[in-house]
């Protein structure tokens, strides 16, 4: 973990108060999903951390399946994540193995188990998505297994806010980064002394007429810029969905996780018992998913982002927020900034235990409720971790 930090987190540090490891201590012994926002790629490496905090060897770790083949080195990437307690699901399927093994899991409690609970990164520093309900399903699935064998333990879900902050003054690279997107994306006509919001304001602009002319948006001068950036994102994906052949209903944030829930779901199908007439078929599908990948990207890149964001607040933090997902889409990478300090509030923990006489006469609705209470309390200690 220290070479990790020095070589790819340019040596983060956490700011955690006895509070928050106090919480995490109340529940040592029993069944425990931790459940933090999902706001940056560090986030695993700062739950890592926190574990050291924490004084425990080690947590369990649910990650996406597609994890562990990121880069060259995926063999080793998996081998590795593995033996740190990581295990893997497939989105968008009814993953058995991955069910059997949280439920074990929890069933033991003999160390936390880890769930982002958005699911996706968001990439917004201040702001916590939607979460999804799987976290929580899993948990009262496992008080069921419990409850078979007699088990009364208490089963916790806790919420966590991590939220990034940069020790250090970061107004001259973010001046440089500026420059750079504006030598990428602006003519020099354009490149003319502005204040420094209105540079990533005129970034941002130019940036967007160039997604609109490629996906034939037709601009409206008469509409606000925020709600051309919403369409837009509409129009990306209902492309998307063209492609796909799909549509589902909903709002973007929950069409996108439809998507992406699908491209798993062929991607990590087991090939082994398919006939070779069915592996054709699934060959013709993946090529057919590659048409649309940029397009999926672009839209998990940009899903949160809004105008006015910096406006409202216009920290570095803010600023390299934007210019973090205007970099993925313009030079297909974000670079690093300097070191951060990430600043970790644990919240009061959910026993489900006592939520499980009404989880058995109203399921769905007290799923609902307890990760509409979970994602309310992460989002309160998102805004006040400093």
């Amino acid at each position: 973990m220290p070479l990790v930090n020095r070589l790819y987190l340019k040596g983060l540090t956490l700011d955690i108060d006895a509070e928050s490891i106090t919480r995490l201590k109340t529940t040592d012994g029993c069944p425990t999903v931790l459940a933090p926002n999902h706001a940056a790629s560090a986030d695993s490496a700062v739950v890592f951390l926190l574990s050291k905090h924490h004084a425990q060897p080690y947590y369990y770790y649910m990650a996406a399946r597609e994890i562990f083949d990121i880069g060259r080195l995926g063999g080793l990437r998996s081998f590795l994540m593995q033996r740190c307690g990581a295990f893997s699901i497939i989105r968008g399927t009814a993953d058995r193995n991955a069910f059997r093994t949280t439920r074990e899991i929890l069933y033991k409690g003999d160390r936390p188990l880890v769930i982002f609970g958005e699911g996706e990164i968001s990439r917004q520093n201040d702001t916590v998505m939607r979460f999804e309900r799987g976290a929580t399903q899993l948990c009262f699935w496992a008080l069921d297994d419990m409850q078979k064998t007699s088990v009364s333990k208490p089963l916790y879900i806790v919420p966590i806010g991590i939220k990034y902050l940069y020790p250090e003054d970061m107004w001259n690279a973010i001046d440089a980064a500026l420059t750079a997107l504006e030598e990428t994306i602006l003519p020099s006509t354009e490149r003319t002394p502005v204040e420094r919001y209105e540079r990533l304001r005129r970034i941002g602009v130019a940036v967007f007429k160039t997604l609109a002319t490629e996906y034939q948006y037709k601009l409206d001068d008469s509409l606000p810029f925020d709600a051309h950036i919403q369409k837009l994102k509409a129009q990306i994906l209902s492309h998307t969905e063209q492609i796909m052949g799909i549509h589902t209903d909903g709002d973007v944030l929950t069409r996108v996780r439809a998507l992406k829930n699908l491209v798993d779901a062929e991607v990590y199908k087991d090939i082994d018992e398919m006939t070779e007439y069915e592996r054709k078929i699934h060959e013709e599908l993946l090529q057919k998913f590659q048409q649309f990948y940029p397009d999926l990207n672009r839209l998990v890149n940009f899903i949160a982002i809004s105008d006015g964001y910096v406006a409202e607040a216009p920290s570095a933090e803010r600023f390299l927020d934007v210019i973090t997902r205007i970099e993925r889409e313009v030079f297909g990478r974000a670079k690093k900034q300097g070191p951060r300090v990430a600043s970790i509030r644990v919240g009061e923990p959910i026993n489900l235990r006592d939520r499980y006489d009404t989880y058995k006469t109203k399921k769905r609705e007290t799923v609902e409720q307890v990760t509409l209470e979970l994602e309310t309390a992460v989002q309160t200690l998102v805004t006040r971790a400093s």
